[in-house]
């Protein structure tokens, strides 16, 4: 009697220390949708804030709210930031870190090897590799539909321009001249919005595929239908801002049609872009 009284106590208690391991175990399962996530990189930064809730975002970069920088900076206001070093982002626990390609390498080592998930983006330089990083973040982000949507969204917008692209014998020429005297080539996301736009990139011309610095000399020299330059932290001279005050420029302006945009248009590969492609093909078919 008292064997069978102690039996089933003890198969009682065995019950209770197998469910109380058992949440256990449930409790350190990663969920299917990472929760705490956090941005070190303005290409993340972007990602993140079209992908996922704002509840679940614990940290974006010091550039997600910049307006000289970022597509999505109204998004942005008021998340908290990081400045990016793994001790400070340790601290977060995050589930999921977005870092890019110029990320300190030190800093993605030492969160891997602290244990934090890293999801490494590149820089996309077409459409292309943006419809893939999209989609490979929203599978890691669980939020593979969500990610569906900006691609066929994104796609529609292409397709739009592309009905009303010329033929590419009737392409005008056009090329960027960022502010830093950096003109980008062929295999740049910058080229990706020209070619979308219905333009001939000839600034393809300077410098390697990623293109080059280029002077204002070679800049008259090209002879663009359509020079387009970005404009950047407008209380601080550029090198650019500094060319439009030069004789050269002036002689150039009055054969090549000027046009100035916010960098935020061109400092992060996003479907957003497509506003600056829409804008340059407006004004090119309005002439």
């Amino acid at each position: 009697m008292v064997t069978e009284k102690y039996g089933r106590k003890f198969r009682i208690f065995a019950i209770v220390l197998l469910l109380v391991c058992s949440l256990d175990c449930l409790a350190t399962v990663p969920p299917s949708k990472p929760q705490r996530l956090v941005s070190i990189c303005l290409q993340g930064d972007q990602l993140l804030l079209q992908l996922v809730p704002r509840e679940r975002i614990i940290a974006v970069s010091q550039f997600a709210a910049d307006s000289d920088l970022s597509a999505h900076w109204e998004q942005a206001r008021g998340l908290p930031v990081t400045r990016g070093d793994a001790e400070g982002l340790v601290r977060l626990t995050p589930d999921l870190v977005l870092a890019s390609s110029y990320t300190p390498r030190i800093v993605v080592t030492a969160l891997k090897h602290l244990g934090v998930r890293v999801l490494e983006l590149g820089i996309p330089n077409d459409f292309d590799e943006l419809r893939a990083q999209i989609r490979q973040a929203g599978q890691c982000l669980g939020e593979a539909s969500r990610a569906e949507e900006i691609v066929h969204s994104m796609d529609a917008r292409l397709e739009q321009l592309g009905l009303r692209r010329p033929e590419l014998a009737k392409r005008p020429s056009a090329l960027f001249y960022f502010q830093d005297g950096y003109v980008p080539g062929a295999h740049t996301f910058a080229n990706a919005i020209l070619e979308a736009a219905g333009f001939r990139n000839i600034g393809c011309n300077f410098g390697s595929g990623a293109g080059g610095s280029a002077s204002l000399e070679s800049i008259v020299m090209a002879r663009p239908q359509f020079l387009i330059l970005t404009r950047y932290r407008e209380d601080a001279p550029t090198r650019t801002q500094y060319s439009t005050t030069q004789p050269l420029f002036r002689k150039l302006s009055a054969e090549t049609e000027i046009i100035s945009v916010s960098f935020r248009y061109l400092a992060s590969p996003d479907p957003s872009n497509l506003d600056l492609a829409a804008m340059l093909q407006k004004t090119f078919s309005s002439q």
